[in-house]
């Protein structure tokens, strides 16, 4: 059973990651919590379904699935700088924290009520064959769980996304541009950055892993256009318990709450499961009020 625990609260906090990276990302550069993430990422697994239901769907599994991302990645990165463009950065521009938290807020209803006047408040889903779950063998003979393929893929496709983004991050010249740009904007402008350049770039690639964690959810279930708003607590939840604005920090959290879910879930508790990770936030904000990875 504890492998069976595992097993499902890595896949857990692996969709939570996908859901959370944006939002920790926009934080760590804007300082401010965009409650808009939860609707971009209904955006972005409505634009996935749409591009694999046009690239043919079960027909062409391989063309769906990259016509999918695009699609996801197009109308994600496209949407969130056309919100910048036109109504977040002149409110950045002023740091008027609370119109901005407000005018996300406006952002997300505004996208959400667009998305049911488009598909109507009904729920899609990839038409796919049925997939077995199979054992996941931690070493010969021991298994810890089963997982089918897609759940393994998303899994896998978290992991690689984080690594990369820590890499970009860490080893590239601009990833340091874009932390010299969150540490402290006006010292980086003055340090001869173009820094509206720089948060255009955070901005896309916050849409990239909106686009990331709809498809995510997508391929695991149906979606409707509350559905990113069911993910936005949890992932609000793990950047909270990891430390705002700390990717490793978040990716803790997110673990964290997927194998509390997990252990709730599987003891017969699954009514509870969101209580119990609540519980958790409190608990860990109680003990160290900055987060697990946070600054004070």
């Amino acid at each position: 059973m504890i492998g069976a625990v595992v097993v499902d609260g890595v896949l857990i906090a692996a969709v939570l990651s996908l859901a959370s990276l944006g939002l920790s990302l926009s934080y760590a550069v804007f300082r401010f919590p965009n409650f808009a993430h939860a609707d971009l990422l209904t955006i972005g697994a409505f634009a996935a379904w749409s591009g694999a239901t046009l690239a043919g769907g079960n027909a062409a599994p391989v063309l769906s699935l990259v016509a999918g991302a695009t699609a996801a990645l197009v109308t994600c990165a496209g949407v969130i700088l056309l919100a910048d463009r036109l109504v977040l950065r002149a409110l950045l521009a002023r740091r008027q924290s609370a119109s901005v938290i407000i005018a996300a807020f406006a952002i997300g209803l505004l996208l959400r009520n667009v998305l049911v006047l488009i598909f109507g408040p009904g729920e899609v889903a990839l038409d796919r064959d049925i997939e077995i779950a199979r054992p996941v063998m931690l070493l010969p003979g021991l298994s810890a769980g089963r997982l089918t393929a897609t759940e393994s893929g998303v899994i896998l496709a978290t992991a690689l996304l984080l690594a990369g983004l820590h890499i970009f991050l860490r080893h590239s010249p601009t990833g340091r541009d874009l932390r010299a740009v969150a540490e402290d904007p006006d010292l980086a402008g003055l340090s001869g950055l173009v820094v509206p350049r720089i948060r255009v770039l955070a901005w896309g690639l916050c849409g990239a892993f909106c686009a990331a964690a709809g498809l995510a959810i997508l391929m695991l279930g149906p979606a409707q256009p509350e559905t990113g708003s069911e993910y936005m607590l949890p992932a609000l939840a793990a950047v909270v318990v990891g430390g705002l604005g700390s990717i490793w920090g978040m990716l803790a959290g997110a673990l964290l709450i997927g194998l509390v879910e997990s252990v709730t879930v599987h003891v017969g508790l699954a009514e509870w499961r969101e209580v119990t990770a609540f519980a958790l936030v409190v608990l860990v904000l109680f003990l160290r009020p900055a987060g697990l990875f946070g600054r004070a």
